[in-house]
């Protein structure tokens, strides 16, 4: 039987099953329906749930992330309306936000920085396995008066599991891919509590030079004090991988290692008054060899470390009046034998005020002052209104102003098809977002948000336009671009079996200082998207999620790609086979190579 076969026979027995009868079968939650951290991680310091209602928020949980043909947190997040991943193999990706380049995105694990200071290609290499995380937040859109620099197309924070349970998985399948993972805690004397979780894969690769192999090891110590919670992290990773034509037409191999630590101490929820300090520390390696097969042609070696701390004051004035300041200071430094040996600091004071109810009108205010060696002083004020006009209907707005100093990189990078500018100026734009929320009418919801960004002097790498491949590529400043979109998501259970869903983009760049030269990066992005999804429970059978995406990029054609996962409970856990890109798309991906063909995946899941 052919593949087209096979996804139409899939999509065939859905779409009948929809008019069975509902009986006893486990319920399909819709994902708003949780309840977060006590104390907030992402889009807002004061509340952990009021960026649900006031910022374009999606959380992805982990019954989600169990039914999701993926493997990696760049797996998931390729799923998310608004999100444009664009990954070189299963290795490396870059990850965009409504249109951002990949350096204007912010990722966090646990409120942590991730992002690395000397480019954002290294902003996904986590030292976390899938298995480890509870949930993802995406938060579309400025946040530089809540994180600083790097935020301003939007923050993903990845939150970490700390229930006791032991889970793990093994799976293997097309292009000598195979993989193990698993995660658990045992609690330990004087009421602490270890955690622990690793990964170990590797693949061939779906073409020549891009074969890759990925080691992956996180510990976690939690243990209560002084009235509160101490935790302390430990993660390192190691990924080798063929980088053939990923950053330039050469068959070149690269390696990275990831180092973090953190320890924080969060003082009793219930408190009036509520205290977190934290300390965290990131070293990331980087060995570049351009030529595989002779690393002395050219070969980069780049260490980057990133350490310090921030404390944030949290406190209600009543029930409606919620309080948070607080004040960072973090070095970066860098050691590279084509970048030099360079060393940087910055520091921030922060504030925001929070005032409302659910149920009515709710505001949230924020002021941050950054402070950087190197650029000087920035203020990014931000503010968002919500207000519930009917019941289950909430209308938002909000606005903030953000930055972005250009990363290491981008000042002084050279190889031979690439040239950096040393002498580049920051980004700074003015977002604008207005949006309409439903939620659950009928067992349906949706979201949708239309914004405006206006950005100066945006970073981009580019060349003449039609030059020959001998061109250098080189950094500059545009003078100014603008970014429209409109951005939809929903979901819809039409019974207790099956869920449907659904999300949307419309993305429009335009660029004045643009004439004459062709982008690299920063001005190709998606521009319209089409996303559907269903996930069908046959009661005591199996379990059937299907991903259809349809989207063009600038400057090429639309292109289509469907996932599929099928599971089936055994025992205490589940086995489950994933078909990626069954219509075989050849789309060609951010090297401009086509993507991986057709690829099957069988696996077994143990716990839950």
């Amino acid at each position: 039987m052919r593949w087209h076969h096979v996804a139409a026979a899939f999509w065939t027995a859905g779409l009948v099953s929809l008019a069975a009868e509902p009986a006893a079968a486990l319920q399909i939650a819709p994902p708003d329906t949780l309840t977060l951290d006590t104390l907030p991680v992402l889009g807002s310091r004061v509340s952990a749930e009021m960026p649900l209602r006031t910022r374009s928020v999606e959380v992805i949980t982990r019954s989600d992330l169990d039914r999701l043909p993926a493997r990696s947190v760049s797996d998931v997040l390729s799923w998310s309306t608004g999100v444009d991943l664009m990954p070189r193999s299963p290795a490396q990706a870059d990850l965009s936000l409504r249109g951002s380049g990949f350096e204007q995105v912010l990722v966090l694990v646990d409120g942590v920085r991730m992002s690395d200071p000397q480019t954002g290609h290294f902003d996904l290499d986590l030292t976390l396995p899938l298995e480890r995380v509870e949930r993802i937040e995406i938060l579309r859109g400025p946040a530089s008066a809540l994180y600083g620099s790097d935020a301003m197309g939007g923050v993903v924070n990845v939150v970490t599991r700390s229930e006791p349970a032991w889970t793990g998985r093994l799976e293997g399948g097309s292009f000598g891919t195979v993989s193990a993972a698993g995660q658990g805690s045992v609690p330990l004397p004087g009421d602490l509590r270890l955690h622990v979780s690793g990964e170990r894969g590797s693949s061939e690769g779906h073409r020549d030079g891009t074969d890759w192999e990925t080691r992956i090891a996180d510990a976690g110590l939690r243990a209560p004090l002084a009235g509160g919670m101490l935790s302390g992290e430990m993660g390192w990773a190691r990924r080798a991988f063929g980088a053939d034509g990923f950053y330039a037409d050469f068959p070149s191999f690269e390696t990275t290692r990831t180092r973090t630590a953190s320890l924080r101490w969060r003082s009793d929820p219930g408190a009036r008054v509520r205290v977190e300090p934290r300390l965290s520390w990131r070293r990331h390696d980087d060995d570049f060899i351009l030529v595989r097969d002779d690393p002395e042609v050219y070969r980069n070696r780049h260490a980057s470390t990133q350490y310090g701390g921030e404390v944030v004051v949290r406190g209600q004035v009543n029930h409606r009046i919620s309080l948070a300041g607080g004040a960072e200071l973090f070095r970066h430094e860098l050691a590279s034998n084509s970048l030099g040996d360079r060393s940087e600091s910055r520091r921030a004071v922060f504030g925001e005020a929070a005032a409302g109810s659910p149920g009515g009108a709710e505001l949230t205010a924020g002021l941050r002052h950054d402070h950087h060696d190197r650029w000087g002083g920035f203020t990014s004020p931000s503010l968002a209104v919500a207000w519930e006009a009917l019941e289950g209907v909430r209308l938002r707005t909000s606005a903030g102003r953000s930055f972005r100093g250009p990363s290491w990189t981008e000042r002084h990078y050279e190889d031979p098809a690439h040239q950096a500018q040393p002498e580049l100026r920051p980004e700074r734009s003015r977002s604008l977002e207005v949006g309409i929320q439903v939620d659950r009418i009928q067992d349906l919801a949706f979201d949708l948000a239309a914004f405006h960004r206006r950005s100066r002097d945006l970073i981009d790498w580019a060349r003449p336009a039609g030059s020959e491949q001998e061109v250098l590529w080189i950094t500059r400043n545009v003078v100014r671009a603008t970014t429209r979109g409109l951005e939809l998501t929903g979901h819809w259970s039409p019974d207790a079996r099956t869920r449907l869903e659904l999300g949307g983009s419309l993305l429009s760049v335009a660029a004045r200082g643009d004439e004459g030269f062709e982008s690299k990066y920063a001005l190709r992005p998606i521009t319209d998207e089409l996303r559907l999804g269903v996930t069908r429970e046959f009661p005591e059978l199996l379990v059937a999620s299907a991903r259809l995406t349809r989207a063009r990029r600038v400057g090429e054609s639309s292109h289509q790609r469907l996932d599929v996962r099928l599971e089936l409970p055994v025992m205490s856990g589940a086995v489950f086979l994933d078909g990626r890109n069954l219509l075989d798309s050849d789309h060609l991906d951010v090297t401009g190579h086509p993507v991986a063909g057709r690829a099957l995946y069988l696996g077994f899941r143990v716990g839950g």
